[in-house]
């Protein structure tokens, strides 16, 4: 399993958004955007980031785990949690504005 050291993280999973998350081009995997690799295969290359396509992996996340936690996005021993600071919070707040309003 790929680690990663220093990742900053989320307060609350159910905090995390569609624009928060990425898919691995490798093996497929659901990822949280912050992971400078793949957590399951360690894939440094390109990521899935359209809205569409991590949207429907989240469908199949929950459908298959019951819910999206964020063991199914990172490896837990390397995660850490952060409160958001206000770019952050304005930068997410942009993007769902943004996604209201294309969608």
């Amino acid at each position: 399993m790929a680690k990663e050291t220093g990742q900053r993280g989320f307060g609350r999973t159910d905090s995390i958004q569609e624009n928060d998350l990425k898919i691995c081009d490798l093996c497929g995997s659901l990822n949280l955007g912050t992971n400078s690799e793949c957590f399951v295969c360690g894939w440094h290359g390109r990521f899935e980031r359209s809205h569409d396509v991590v949207r429907a992996a989240i469908e199949i996340a929950v459908r298959k785990h019951g819910r999206l936690e964020i063991q199914y996005l990172t490896d837990i021993q390397t995660y850490r949690e952060t409160a958001p600071n206000l770019q952050a919070r304005f930068c997410a707040w942009i993007d769902r504005i943004w996604n209201w309003l294309s969608g």
